[in-house]
């Protein structure tokens, strides 16, 4: 297939982030405003058992693969409003426009980040979880909701955790023909 892609490859800018839980009747709603930083790196590296051998002097002779490294982004979600923390976790939108917060701050689903750079990102078993809050309450920030996103196995079965589309390429299109060409890689 030819590379159809015209952009320069440089994936900057966050412009929306949407998810939509794996909850059956959720519908994918945007998420708030997300504070200067974006997302921000918050994975692990892979880590490795090094085997060395007193015959060997000069380095390992096997190196076994412990843990395979995670995948993850951490941003703090700025906007703050109950309808906003309802679609990612849950909890009760007060009618006067109050938060009640569920018991746990953790949820699964599809998460689709689009870049000012007109490419999008999708993680297909995003787990987001509320980890702190950010930012602190004063005249110099505003409060935020440190939420942590992990990219897991996905649930349906198919190898590919996230997939990056260049600008012009709608993901809900791409994925349908990609998954059939080459079964969910």
């Amino acid at each position: 297939m030819a590379d159809t892609d015209t952009s320069n490859g440089l994936i900057y800018g966050l412009a929306e982030i949407k998810f939509k839980s794996s909850a059956a009747s959720s519908q994918e709603k945007t998420i708030g405003w997300i504070d200067e930083n974006g997302l921000q790196p918050a994975g692990s590296e892979p880590q490795f058992l090094e085997i060395f051998a007193a015959q060997v002097l000069d380095g390992a002779v096997e190196s076994i693969m412990q843990n395979p490294g995670s995948d993850a982004f951490n941003l703090n979600l700025i906007q703050l409003k109950a309808q906003n923390m309802v679609d990612i976790f849950g909890g009760t939108a007060e009618a006067d426009g109050s938060y009640t917060p569920p018991a746990s701050f953790m949820a699964t689903g599809v998460l689709t980040i689009k870049s000012h750079s007109g490419h999008s990102f999708r993680i297909f078993n995003a787990r987001l979880t509320k980890t702190t809050f950010q930012n602190g309450m004063n005249m110099q920030n505003v409060l935020g909701f440190g939420i942590r996103v992990d990219m897991l196995k996905p649930a349906d079965g198919k190898e590919r955790r996230f997939r990056i589309y260049p600008p012009g390429v709608t993901p809900d299109t791409a994925d349908g023909t990609a998954d059939e060409t080459s079964g969910g890689g």
